[in-house]
């Protein structure tokens, strides 16, 4: 989207005109401006800039109000170019991390409740795409025998996470079989990503498939499915619908039902956040710019994290009239927390 080169004063009362819509939710007129800017410049003299900035396509005039909101085109600039983002106290930086709680291990119970952060501090709907760990470096397996014929397994990603899985095995197990198959899939598979372990197991054991002393493979072989199936990892956390319901820009029918189809349909949310992803570093996404027509609402302030190597991201997604300026700080510090947390862990 081009922006047109525009002068102070054109730039100082669109940034007042955005702010005020952010409060107020009702259209901005010139008396309302003539309070607020700081030139104290008169009404007639605001409505003149207000009429320029209409016709550049920065403001709106809806139906017959004698106010003016942002377009997209105007929110866009004031977050390129206008905004003084809020700095997190020291306070606020605590009470997002003591809400997210320490790292216990269990990856998704700790998306969910950053979910939950993210709706409660920014009063939008709080969303996280979970990381896709098929693309995560397997770094080892571990073996521990826990009764005569069970095993369980223990995989860990590079930098990242361990998961495990209890197996039943129909023979008699002893130590120097474990050791030696433990060896065996640490040599084939350490290294390789969890995608390419799923689809090309068979055929790196099918010569060890009636090998009597080490045949716990066949084991490994029956269950490749369970054993790497990472998917539960690749979810959204969704939270905060609420907040954004109630919003004044979803009282028309025709949105609020957009709105809850855009809920119902997950897949949608998904596709946009993991477009996101493709570009690195903190986003914000307005309006029309948006893909979808679903969200051509909304805006959706997001950001990458990281559980070790594998990626994941995290927003805010909320009406256009959100408040940037504290929820752009607020989903940066959350991003930058979980990466801290994981990094600390492994």
């Amino acid at each position: 989207m081009e922006l047109e080169v525009l002068t102070e004063r054109e730039k100082s009362i669109l940034e007042i005109v955005v702010q005020q819509f952010v409060l107020t939710g009702s259209p901005i007129g010139s008396r309302t401006l003539s309070k607020k800017h700081t030139q104290k410049l008169s009404p007639a003299s605001i409505r003149n800039v207000m009429a320029d900035l209409e016709d550049k396509g920065y403001l709106d005039h809806p139906h017959t109000s004698a106010g003016r909101v942002p377009t997209t085109k105007g929110y866009r600039l004031y977050v390129d170019n206008l905004i003084q983002l809020t700095q997190l106290s020291e306070e606020e930086k605590k009470n997002i991390q003591e809400n997210i709680g320490l790292f216990n291990g269990d990856v998704d119970f700790i998306l969910e409740k950053t979910s939950h952060v993210l709706a409660k501090i920014s009063r939008q709907l709080g969303v996280i795409l979970t990381p896709k760990f098929d693309d995560g470096i397997l770094e080892k397996i571990d073996i521990i025998q826990v009764a005569s014929e069970k095993i369980l397994v223990v995989l860990s990603i590079k930098n990242g996470i361990a998961r495990t899985i209890l197996l039943e095995v129909q023979h008699d197990l002893n130590t120097n079989d474990i050791i030696k198959l433990v060896s065996l899939l640490n040599e084939k598979l350490a290294g390789l990503s969890i995608k390419t372990i799923k689809q090309t197991f068979r055929d790196r054991f099918q010569e060890y498939m009636n090998q009597e002393e080490i045949g716990l493979v066949r084991v490994f072989i029956d269950s490749a499915d369970k054993i790497f199936d990472f998917k539960r990892y690749a979810d959204l956390k969704l939270t905060g619908a609420s907040n954004i319901i109630t919003s004044p820009e979803f009282r028309n029918v025709e949105k609020f039902s957009a709105l809850i189809e855009l809920f119902e349909e997950k897949n949608i949310i998904i596709h946009m956040l993991d477009k996101f992803a493709e570009k690195p570093g903190l986003k914000v996404t307005i309006g029309e710019e948006l893909e979808e027509v679903l969200v051509q609402e909304c805006s959706v302030v997001s950001a990458p994290y990281k559980i070790g190597t594998v990626d994941g991201i995290l927003g805010v997604i909320g009406p256009m009239r959100m408040a940037y300026r504290k929820v752009i700080p607020v989903v940066d510090f959350t991003a930058r927390l979980i990466t801290k947390m994981f990094e600390e862990k492994y």
